[in-house]
């Protein structure tokens, strides 16, 4: 019978147990085997002779120090000496945790060990497949930042010197305003067609796709210099407001369609 108060147990048990009437046993060992961490034995013996022999440790699953054994042993026992002994130990409860948590470990181990070995790269080689797929990948990102600065430098602000145009009349300051947005549409392109042309280089089956995207850019620019005509009317004051104002629907309805034509055929890239 095992009980406990605290981190304090008490183990009792029959030394002996009746097997048979009329038992007698020359000689008897018993060995107790206690859990691990427990310690500050007593022993309250029966009231024939025991001898206790040297404790020694046993390892069983998950055990790191071992658990404590103690042997008892005596001699010439009758029926009359079924008698119970007691030990007495501390043991801290929370040593529970200790073979569960030992297995938690182990498996996280083993988990971040395949983990890692799956990640880690143990090739000598280059790997250029992957190599030339990165750069078309940063590539393709940088396509995607040009295209984006196109429509917010250059579509965007084109679209608005029509309203500018249209309200100063002012034909120096219009023609000061689009040099400056075709100067930097101008150089804008020049960045886009040095980008392609390596994207095509690293990986050839976007040819198609590219030649997409340029024939798109090329309808944007046809788009982007009608609307600059258009300013250029309005600075001029050769337009009347409505047949600006259906103009310049028009062409923003289109370039809105061109403009997400491309950025379909870069999510494909």
């Amino acid at each position: 019978m095992l009980s406990y108060r605290g981190n304090l147990y008490k183990l009792e048990f029959p030394f002996v147990d009746h097997s048979f009437d009329n038992l007698v046993i020359d000689k008897v060992e018993v060995q107790v085997l206690l859990p691990e961490g427990s310690n500050d034995f007593e022993v309250k013996y029966p009231s024939f002779e025991v001898e206790r022999s040297p404790d020694s440790r046993r390892k069983t699953y998950l055990d790191t120090s071992g658990r404590q054994v103690l042997t008892f042993t005596a001699s010439n026992l009758e029926e009359n000496h079924i008698q119970n002994i007691e030990i007495y130990y501390k043991f801290n409860s929370i040593m529970l945790l200790q073979e569960p948590l030992l297995v938690v470990i182990a498996f996280m181990a083993v988990f971040l060990t395949v983990i890692i070995f799956v990640r880690l790269d143990f090739s000598i080689s280059v790997d250029e497949n992957r190599e030339a797929r990165q750069k078309v990948a940063y590539l393709v990102e940088e396509v995607s930042n040009i295209c984006n600065r196109i429509k917010n430098s250059v579509s965007d602000e084109m679209i608005d010197l029509v309203g500018t145009a249209k309200t100063n009349k002012d034909m120096k300051a219009f023609k000061n305003s689009r040099k400056e947005i075709e100067g930097v549409y101008k150089q804008l392109q020049v960045d886009l067609g040095n980008i392609t042309k390596k994207i095509t280089s690293f990986a050839p089956t976007l040819t198609d796709k590219i030649i997409d995207l340029n024939k798109k850019e090329g309808e944007r620019k046809a788009v982007i210099t009608s609307i600059a005509g258009l300013a250029e009317k309005a600075a001029s004051d050769k337009i009347n407001v409505k047949a600006l104002n259906e103009q310049l629907n028009g062409l923003s309805d289109k370039l809105s369609s061109v403009q997400g034509g491309i950025d379909d055929i870069i999510t494909l890239l």
